[in-house]
Formats: structure tokens, sequence, C-alpha cells
């Protein structure tokens, strides 16, 4: 295909266009939801605003349920050299960047990994998300990417710049105008350009779902409604407090009134009534309804709600049935994650290639994630004991949650045992 201005400006368009779009969901991540700009707000009446974050709280327990484990790689050829590479290179860098990665995916619904060789020649990584990137696909089932960008500024610096990555290159430009995705064109200014050693656009696209949308787009709207009336309920009782006092068949000054409040007594004449106005509120209506949006949300977000009572000696698979709703959801999500980090060690093992001159294939290589939850060490081991003679030792490793590299583990594991034959062998005795 061949890159022209013309296309790449078409691409900052929709760029733009979609960071708009796009950024309604960092603000409710933020906390920033629509009820601090369209609360109706009543004069001389309490006006609070309350925020419930359930965003904030399903992304981060989402993502912490997934990837709260390290991923572990395992060599379906049985190549421990492959996977010591993959350790030595990247285990300094990828866990947070997975667990960055894949929340940016579910804020707005898709990210960006950026593959690149740092200042020290070492292979990296870097998360972007549809507010400063965009991809170019070619339509087919392959969803081939035929060009990048990456929109960012540096700091102490006014300009704004692009750089546009193709299968071979790196071109830089200067943002000229409509940078600030104002209604003005933008135009383009070019720097300079580099190749890269890849040989594939090194901009990755990790989506949420497979129609790309945000994790909690279709609940904003029982978010809304539970800001609302929780402010609604607040400042309901807040007004209350301004009881007003009711005087019948009586008739006092303001000074009486003064005199009153500093001496704690009031007098009336025969016939006069003193009584508070106050406001009845039903407030077990109020909180059906409250108990009745929160289930909602909890029920369309695939959550449980561990606020609830449990009990203390809830065992990991009992656990793990209340969470099948989110298990399922997360499970979708491990698939696009795990062809995310294939086509990141596709690119790692072209720059080994590069680097190295040793070539691996990235189709050789399993992931494996472990959901980050209570485990029941006791049972596993059973099972493990029970499966010695039927599965590896390394796919047993990697079944507990401790173990972060099962094939590390096993060599360790046999020096150890070599070590312990050495010291026990008999020495036979001189004559």
């Amino acid at each position: 295909m061949q890159i022209t201005e013309s296309i790449i400006l078409e691409c900052l368009n929709e760029l733009n266009q979609a960071a708009l779009t796009k950024q309604k969901y960092l603000d409710y991540y933020n906390g920033n939801h629509a009820i601090l700009k369209d609360y109706a707000m009543q004069e001389s009446r309490s006006n609070r605003k309350l925020i419930f974050n359930f965003p904030r709280k399903f992304v981060d327990n989402e993502v912490g349920y997934l990837l709260g484990k390290p991923v572990n790689y395992v060599s379906k050829s049985d190549n421990d050299t492959v996977i010591h590479k993959i350790d030595l290179h990247t285990n300094h860098w990828d866990k947070e960047h997975n667990i960055n990665l894949r929340k940016q995916s579910e804020i707005f619904g898709e990210s960006y990994e950026l593959n690149y060789v740092d200042s020290d020649g070492q292979f990296s990584a870097m998360v972007l998300t549809p507010l400063n990137a965009y991809v170019l696909e070619d339509g087919t089932a392959d969803r081939n990417v035929l060009l990048g960008l990456h929109k960012f500024t540096r700091r102490f610096d006014d300009k704004v710049y692009l750089d546009i990555y193709t299968g071979n290159e790196i071109l830089h430009y200067e943002i000229v105008n409509g940078s600030d995705n104002h209604s003005k064109s933008p135009e383009l200014k070019y720097i300079d350009k580099h190749n890269h050693i890849f040989g594939r656009v090194p901009l990755i696209s990790c989506p949420a779902n497979t129609e790309r949308k945000s994790g909690f787009q279709d609940v904003i709207s029982l978010f809304d409604a539970y800001n609302a009336l929780n402010s609604d309920l607040v400042n309901e009782i807040a007004d209350h407090r301004n009881a007003y006092l009711v005087i019948e068949n009586a008739k006092l000054e303001a000074e009486d009134l003064l005199n009153m409040k500093k001496m704690g007594i009031i007098q009336v004449p025969a016939g006069g009534k003193v009584s508070w106005l106050t406001k009845e509120i039903n407030d077990s209506f109020v909180k059906n309804e409250l108990d009745n949006i929160e289930r909602k949300i909890f029920d369309m977000m695939d959550q449980v709600n561990f606020n609830e009572n449990w009990a203390s000696n809830t065992s990991s698979l009992a656990l793990r049935n209340k969470l099948l709703n989110l298990e399922n959801r997360v499970a979708m999500r491990e698939a696009f994650m795990e062809k995310t980090i294939k086509q990141r060690l596709r690119n790692f093992f072209t720059y080994l290639l590069k680097k190295e001159g040793v070539q691996y294939d990235y189709r050789d290589i399993a992931v494996k994630f472990t959901r980050n939850l209570p485990t029941d060490l006791t049972g596993l081991a059973d099972i493990i004991v029970k499966l010695q003679q039927v599965v590896s030792q390394e796919s047993l490793l990697s079944l507990l949650p401790f173990v972060e590299n099962p094939k590390l583990e096993l060599n360790k594991f046999k020096a150890e045992q070599q070590r312990l034959t050495d010291m026990t062998e008999v020495v036979p005795n001189a004559e």
C-alpha cells in the first residue's frame, strides 16, 4: 500500500474523532461522571453530588483477576533456551505492562502495544490508547495492520508530534494545525524518518471484546442513576435539618424568639400550640430502589459483590462457582490478550534473530494465565500427586500460583535433587 500524506491525514482525523468519543470512558474511570455537569441544582437547598466509582472498581477487579499472577510461558517443543530468553528480556517489565495494557483496553474497548528497541538496545514495549494512537487495518479476516499512528507531545514543548509506523520505517512529523481537535484541518510538517527491524507494523491492537466496546459502556446509565438517586437522598436528609417551628394561636416577637433560643423555654398563651414541621421520607422505598440498581449493576458487569455476607469458610471451589459469570467474561478477554502476547513474541523473536542470529517460532510458545484467587493448596497438591504419571511435571508446576516460571522451577528442582544424590553417594573405604 502506498502511504501518502492524504491517507495519513485521514487516519489522523479518525484518531481525533475517536479520541473525542473515547474520552468519556476515561472520565468515568477517573470519577468524572455525568452528575458533575447535569445534576439538577436547587437554589437555597443542599446540592451535594455523590459519585460511586463502579467503573474503576470493576476494571481493576477484572484486570487483577486475570493478570494478578504473572503470565507463564511453556515451550511445546520443550525448548528451555527460548523460555530463558523470554524471561531474561521481559521479566523486568512485562507484568506491569500487561496489567496496564489490559486496563486501558477495558476502559476504552481497545488499547495498543508499541514494540521498539530502546536506547540500551533492549527489546521493550509501551502502552498506547485510542486517545493517542490509531491503526489502519487491511479489512481482511486477518486484520493485518497497514499503518500505525502515535500522536504525542514532549515536556516543556508546545509542539505536537506524529510518528507513522509502516512495515519497515518510522516517519516523524510535526502537526502544524488541528492538533487541539478543533475545526482547523491539520497540516503535517515532515521532520525525518528511520528504519526499524521488525518487518511489520510494530503497533499491536489489544481489543477488550469482539465489538471493541468499553467494558462498562452498556452500564453507564445505571451508574448515572445510582449516583443521582444517592445524591437526591443525601440532599433530602440534609434539607431535613431545616425543620420549621410551628406556633399556633400565638404571636411572638423577634426578641421573644431570641430569648427562647437562649433560655430553651417558650411560653404561649392558653390555646396556643407549638410543634415542629418536618419532612417525612419513605426510606424503605429508596433503599429498595438503590439495592435494585446496585444488583443490576453487578449482574450486568458479571461481578460479585464481596461486600455481602459470605461464610468465612467458603472454599475455593465455592468461590469459583460464585465467580462463574466473571470467569466466562474473563475467559473471552484472555483469548484476546493471548493473541496480543503472541504477536509481541513474534516481534521479540525477530529482534533476537537480528541481534543473536538465532531463530525461534512464536507458535511454539504456550501462554498460560493463572487466576488470582485464594487457592486450596492442599487440594491442589493432592491433584498434582494423582497426575504425576499422566501429565508432565512442568505442566503440573504451572498449576501452582506461586510458581512464576515452571521451566525454571523444574530445572532448580532437578539440580537440587542431583546435589542431594551426590551428597548421599557411598564413597568406598580405602583398603
